[in-house]
């Protein structure tokens, strides 16, 4: 009788779980996203006639300022300045008190300052993690991060769902 009654609870389970599934949305694939991802940033690229570099993790990116060579590693503890922006332009956020004040998006609670955070440990998005491991201490890009290594289909406060972003990063410091 205790068999059946697990065999019964489970089916139950199984019953609400499958009845239950896209109640979120459709499930959401890196790997059918990834190119659609692509496409609109090289177009964006494209149309702006810029030259980037492409990572191996298909970010591109343009080097601003070469660094000293001293380089991002795992666990390391980095210092940058960023912003972020949507590919038309909209600046999201920004750790830089003039440029938040310039584009309207200042807020006096926040504090502004240099920041920090080590890298490999999810503290932030991955394309961000991944684009300041790309930069040398000193130096300063412009990385182009498809929606599968930011928000994915889930968005931000200011991003919406699959929004492909552009990054300003200049990176500071590397604690080793």
């Amino acid at each position: 009788m205790k068999g059946i009654k697990i065999l019964l609870g489970a089916l139950a389970i199984m019953a609400i779980t499958q009845s239950c599934s896209d109640d979120f949305g459709p499930s959401y694939d890196p790997n059918v996203q990834l190119p659609i991802d692509l496409a609109t940033i090289d177009s964006y690229i494209t149309t702006n006639n810029l030259t980037v570099q492409i990572h191996e993790t298909d970010i591109r990116y343009i080097i601003d300022t070469e660094g000293n060579g001293k380089t991002v590693a795992l666990d390391d503890t980095v210092y940058v300045n960023y912003e972020l922006y949507l590919l038309d332009g909209t600046l999201v956020d920004t750790n830089l008190e003039q440029v938040a004040t310039n584009n309207g998006i200042f807020n006096p609670n926040r504090t502004y300052e240099r920041f920090g955070f080590i890298a490999g440990r999810g503290m932030v998005i991955l394309g961000f993690d991944i684009s300041t491991q790309i930069l040398t201490e000193g130096g300063s890009g412009t990385f182009f991060i498809p929606s599968v290594y930011a928000y994915q289909n889930i968005g931000s406060t200011r991003i919406p769902p699959n929004s492909n972003l552009k990054f300003k990063i200049e990176l500071l410091e590397v604690k080793k």
